[in-house]
């Protein structure tokens, strides 16, 4: 296969996943209304002085993370308006991973056949489980930390005052994207930097100015950033780091999605193409003990070893551990790949074979997305008709009754389309009231909402009824439910296969 054939099945693949995208936005991705919800009421306080929700909702600009993502979309729900926006920062954040890919790819000199089987690979990569959560300002820092290894490696090559100004700007927007993506930063240079120096390859001085912009952002974080909690904001979460097995069982969790079953078929196409791009590598210690093969491997290794003493969750912040495995299919496949070939590879042809099971991969991977798509696209429709009967500038109290998924709580913020489509006030916005790092974003006044997952939980007990009917004139209610666990007067608006809306009496 030529070079040019095979650039363009990747460009048929990525436009094959930008319309899929296209068509199915607004995605209901778990979290991804909710992250929505408060861009459109950003877009008000920031453009139009609150017009809309200047009585609900407060805005102070502060230098923490999420601030930049929030920003962006913000801005582009106000130019292009919600539904184009929405569509607009899923291809982005889609487009985001095999960008940082193919820069990081660049700068390590990978070569044509090597660099477009990894770009296929990212497709699957770009849609894991953080992406059909909704997680896209860490989807977007990941893929800054690709970049960020990509700028240390072009100034270990020429140092100069200008790549290194540039570096450290790149360090304060990752920084302002995700904070977790500076600690894999800050990982992966200081194990790469101690392989360097012990291989003198590099100059200690110069890896310590490396460290120099990372480290200011870590003390303005513990030092200022720290400061913007309010005594009345809500603890996230509890300290958890979770079981030896928990940890065992969740080492495939990045790549599990909707169903373990279904997802382990898409999965083990990747195998199958991983098996064959290994069988055609010589498996011999003088090709394996290589910068090229060590290097990617060490860092593999690395976040394998920080998932596994990072805990679950903690104040503020949940997924803590898992997060650290994102980066772990890519640093194994690229080490893999950087093993020598079997035969003499072709400077004007590629492995054909190779090049289309990879493809083929991206396009499994591709259908088994819009499969789920689909469904989440038909159940959406049916619950924005339930939404569009709530009085415009209502209180809701939405009530999540579905069970997790796979990995995911597929349905929890859908309720955030009562804020996107009738400008209702809800309690379960991120924002720094509810204990979410967005310490920027606050209510006004925060009505009442028991812990957001109580139905499944069966914490009935948590639930104060008497503040809800005091605070709360609806109940946005997802389907099936039992009518016995809510307890207060209520009579039924509008309902259908997806939800019901009790009005409070």
């Amino acid at each position: 296969m030529t070079t040019q054939a095979a650039r363009g099945l990747f460009a048929l693949a990525v436009l094959a996943y930008i319309a899929v995208l296209l068509w199915f936005s607004p995605l209901l991705l778990q979290d991804y209304p909710n992250h929505l919800a408060r861009a459109q009421i950003l877009a008000d306080l920031l453009f139009r002085h609150g017009a809309e929700f200047g009585q609900s909702f407060r805005f102070h600009l502060l230098l923490t993370p999420y601030i930049s993502g929030d920003l962006v979309l913000s801005s582009l729900v106000q130019v292009a308006g919600f539904k184009a926006a929405a569509a607009i920062w899923a291809i982005l954040t889609f487009l985001s991973l095999p960008a940082a890919v193919y820069a990081y790819l660049r700068t390590r000199g990978a070569s044509t056949e090597v660099t477009l089987l990894v770009l296929f690979i990212s497709l699957y990569l770009s849609t894991d489980t953080f992406f059909v959560m909704g997680f896209f300002e860490f989807k977007l820092s990941i893929a800054l930390v690709l970049v960020a290894l990509a700028m240390v490696e072009l100034l270990r090559q020429r140092w100069s005052g200008v790549r290194f100004g540039m570096f450290a700007a790149l360090i304060v927007l990752t920084y302002l994207t995700h904070l977790a993506a500076i600690a894999f930063i800050a990982a992966a240079i200081g194990a790469s930097a101690v392989w360097r120096v012990g291989l003198r390859k590099s100059r200690i001085d110069r890896e310590i100015y490396l460290f120099i912009p990372i480290v200011c952002v870590l003390v303005w974080h513990l030092v200022e950033a720290v400061t913007y909690r309010q005594p009345g904001d809500l603890a996230g979460q509890q300290n958890y780091w979770g079981t030896v097995a928990s940890k065992v069982a969740r080492l495939s969790w990045d790549l599990v999605r909707y169903h373990r079953k279904r997802d382990s078929v898409v999965i083990a196409t990747f195998l199958i193409l991983l098996f064959y791009m290994g069988s055609r590598r010589i498996w011999r210690r003088e090709g394996m003990v290589t910068p090229q093969v060590l290097e990617p491997l060490g860092y593999a290794v690395l976040f394998v070893g920080l998932y596994i003493v990072l805990p679950f969750e903690q104040t503020e912040a949940s997924y803590i551990d898992v997060r650290a495995l994102v980066l772990v299919p890519f640093f194994v496949v690229l080490g893999l790949l950087s093993l020598p070939p079997s035969t003499a590879p072709s400077t004007s042809r590629l492995n054909a074979p190779a090049i289309c099971l990879a493809a083929a991969a991206a396009c499994v991977n591709l259908g088994y997305l819009v499969f789920h798509f689909q469904k989440e696209s038909v159940w959406l429709v049916q619950y924005r008709a339930i939404v569009a009967d709530i009085p415009a500038n209502s209180t809701v109290l939405p009530v999540s009754t579905e069970r997790k998924t796979g990995n995911l709580l597929r349905h929890l913020h859908a309720a955030s389309f009562a804020v996107i489509d009738r400008h209702a006030l809800i309690p379960y916005l991120f924002s720094g009231d509810n204990g979410s790092p967005m310490k920027y974003f606050r209510y006004v006044h925060k009505p009442y909402g028991p812990d957001e997952i109580w139905y499944q939980s069966r914490w009935d007990r948590l639930v104060d009824w008497l503040q809800v009917s005091r605070q709360c004139q609806y109940l946005l209610i997802t389907k099936p439910f039992d009518a016995d666990r809510i307890r207060i007067s209520t009579r039924t608006v509008a309902e259908n296969d997806a939800a019901a809306l009790l009005a409070v009496e």
